[in-house]
């Protein structure tokens, strides 16, 4: 659990597939807790900063996910529990959303443009 809440409110980014906020350095030393099989960014920080933005709007604590409406409502009910950004703005790298296609995971972009 130590690892997925942010330590201090310097240099936090948001996971640009499932918007967990971490630190830089917590996505660089354990990678994303939801996405770390897909992103693969434990020990590259060119991952992070390509797969992760510095600029996202609130945050959710999220400790029971399964049962929080509003996880639902954010599609974060399946995650891990930790905090996580209402939105967050940019899109991951083309070559990133083409390997997530061709693994069959439909990429919605977390800053609000995506709709049912």
């Amino acid at each position: 659990m130590s690892s997925i809440i942010p330590t201090d409110k310097k240099q936090l980014r948001a996971c640009l597939l499932c918007s967990l906020i971490k630190k830089q350095e917590q996505f660089f030393k354990s990678g994303c807790d939801n996405c770390e099989s897909l992103l693969e960014m434990r020990g590259h920080m060119d991952r992070v900063m390509d797969c992760t933005s510095q600029h996202y709007d609130g945050a959710i604590a999220v400790m029971q996910p399964s049962e929080s409406w509003v996880a639902k409502w954010q599609r974060i009910d399946k995650f891990e529990k930790g905090i996580y950004a209402v939105q967050v703005q940019g899109r991951l790298p083309e070559d990133i959303e083409d390997d997530l296609e061709s693994k069959g995971i439909k990429y919605r972009p977390r800053d609000g443009s995506a709709r049912d």
